[in-house]
């Protein structure tokens, strides 16, 4: 497979991306919308609690998992925007480097955008174990049970005796316990919340950049200095 194959092949790609930037944009509002209807933090923390979220949150659950959803495409339609500026960037020479000039801050621009992404995107998973964390602090109600067996012999008739215990651990729950577990859902809904707002804009930021220079994107010595024909 030649490198032009693999030109045409992203230059095909990317313009699937950029064309359906509008409906991506406007399909992340949608869910946006859906998933963080709460603006406040403390109306967030009061709705929790109302609707007695201690032991399990769908409402962070759902919002973590929307979030890792639109970083994830994000990261991919980046990616693909990424290849293919890299692979019609051309041969450095002196004179009329203006358009590699664009194309090298727009991959420096993808690069950085695509980093922080992946950060946030390592870090909303950690709302588990740290919830986990807060929950074995509360004390909650257990029940736990042994059973001991005792083997006796008369004479040439041996007897087995199971004896089942069943013990209680637990009581009322420390009123700052449960405070620090929702505290936990509201820092992720709010970590959730805000990575996703980044998703939001690093398609207006990115995409806006490269439909505005796609000509130089592609063509950056200009339609006389080589390379294949515009996106458009």
């Amino acid at each position: 497979m030649s490198l032009k194959t693999f030109q045409t092949h992203a230059k095909k790609e990317a313009k699937s991306v950029l064309d359906n930037a509008v409906a991506s944009l406007e399909a992340l509002d949608a869910v946006y919308k859906q998933t963080f209807p709460v603006d406040k933090l403390s109306e967030a923390n009061k709705s929790f609690q109302d609707s007695n979220y201690l032991m399990e949150n769908p409402v962070v659950v759902g919002a973590i998992s929307a979030s890792q959803d639109a970083i994830a495409q994000a990261l991919t339609d980046i990616k693909t925007i990424h290849d293919f500026i890299v692979l019609h960037i051309p041969q450095m020479e002196d004179g009329n480097n203006f358009g590699v000039t664009v194309q090298l801050a727009a991959v420096k621009n993808l690069s950085e955008t695509s980093e922080a992404l992946q950060k946030s995107l390592d870090e909303l998973p950690k709302y588990y174990s740290t919830r986990a964390d807060a929950m074995d602090k509360l004390n909650l109600p257990s029940e736990t049970e042994s059973e001991s067996k005792k083997e006796e012999k008369e004479g040439d008739t041996a007897k087995t005796t199971t004896t089942k215990e069943w013990k209680k651990s637990g009581g009322k729950q420390d009123a700052h316990r449960v405070q620090a577990v929702y505290a936990v859902d509201v820092q992720f809904y709010a970590s959730a919340k805000k990575a996703f707002r980044a998703v939001h804009s690093a398609y207006i930021a990115n995409l806006d950049f490269c439909l505005k220079n796609k000509d130089k994107l592609e063509m950056p010595k200009g339609s006389g200095g080589g390379g294949y024909s515009s996106m458009y």
